[in-house]
């Protein structure tokens, strides 16, 4: 007996009048509409879609805050941007959120039907045989090996392609993957860093293979190096959950001997599983999680420079102050003006 085909579900948000495309997709898709962005992210939130056609001038919430939003909450993992008019920038916007195409409208019932196959296609065993390629990687970030595993993982992973452009497009799909996961695994790390740190300019059309295995490679090795900081590999599973505690702990300004009892050992002890396990004290350890956790704040929030030093835990702000330029090579209120001539370039 023949299985029967299951219909994509398929959310199309555009304020414009829809492509005439979308009836004769009836037989092959179940599509719904939406008109601007709240509407689009209502139905994200209560219903489950397969893919989604977001159009780049929604109108309510913007089109890339609803594209962070869908991949931060994991509403639908195939996103498809559509567009009037063709722009490198928006489209290489798109390749920073992992989307699945850029479409220019009016769109051909062809190239939408690719798409759709390609999703299909992409949610079988090749998807799984990927996402277990990037949990093994995710999984050595703790590990200085981490990058030679990255490679060797994604070189095997792309070897059975004959085309420089698919093996270019897997590769960036599997380090995508990683992050994606690293970010899942450890939700931590968004205190830390934005997921945006690493996967920034690195899949450009205009790159050839090599080149796009060598920016993810440098990525990668970015994230490896802040990972290994943050939570070197341990000696067990009660190292680990102390380092877990401390890194979702940070903004409590937790105290060692409130950790020592928690964890129903003594100060000494404590202090001693840190020199044994990441060579350094307890204070030094949290004083590079704070340090850290201040450029976070002063990079992707509004707090200001001078209410830094309090909101970490430091009574001395000058003694703060000499931290943070020991560690950045800039005071404060200087890493604090870097937001600022982001946001003016």
């Amino acid at each position: 007996m023949d299985t029967v085909r299951r219909k994509l579900n398929i959310l199309v948000a555009i304020d414009a009048v829809p492509d005439k495309l979308w009836e004769r997709l009836q037989v092959m898709a179940q599509v719904r509409f939406a008109t601007d962005g709240y509407e689009a992210y209502r139905a994200l939130a209560s219903e489950q879609f397969d893919v989604v056609f977001l159009d780049l001038n929604l109108r309510g919430i913007d089109s890339f805050e609803l594209l962070r939003r869908t991949r931060a909450e994991e509403l639908c993992m195939a996103v498809v941007l559509t567009s009037e008019s063709p722009s490198f920038s928006y489209a290489q916007q798109g390749i920073l959120y992992g989307v699945s195409a850029y479409l220019l409208r009016p769109l051909e019932l062809s190239e939408v039907e690719d798409v759709i196959i390609k999703i299909e296609s992409n949610s079988g065993p090749k998807d799984r045989r990927l996402t277990e390629a990037a949990r093994q990687s995710a999984d050595s970030l703790r590990e200085k090996s981490a990058p030679g595993i990255f490679l060797h993982i994604g070189d095997e992973l792309c070897s059975s392609l004959r085309s420089d452009v698919d093996r270019r497009i897997r590769f960036c799909d599997y380090y995508s993957a990683v992050v994606d996961i690293a970010f899942q695994q450890w939700p931590w790390l968004k205190l830390y860093h934005h997921r945006e740190e690493y996967v920034a300019h690195y899949c450009m059309e205009e790159f050839d293979e090599e080149m796009v295995k060598n920016i993810c490679l440098r990525n990668f090795q970015q994230m490896n190096r802040d990972i290994m900081e943050l939570f070197p590999r341990s000696e067990g599973r009660s190292m680990d959950d102390i380092l877990t505690y401390l890194l979702k702990s940070v903004d409590e300004n937790v105290q060692q001997k409130d950790v020592a009892e928690r964890y129903f050992i003594t100060n000494s002890t404590l202090s001693a599983r840190f020199q044994r396990n990441l060579g350094m004290s307890y204070r030094e350890y949290m004083t590079a999680v704070k340090l850290q956790r201040g450029q976070y704040l002063l990079l992707h929030t509004d707090i200001k420079p001078e209410e830094l030093a309090a909101r970490l835990g430091y009574k001395d702000r000058e003694y703060f102050s000499k931290l943070f330029l020991r560690r950045t090579g800039q005071t404060v209120w200087e890493y604090g003006r870097t937001k600022c001539d982001e946001y003016d370039m």
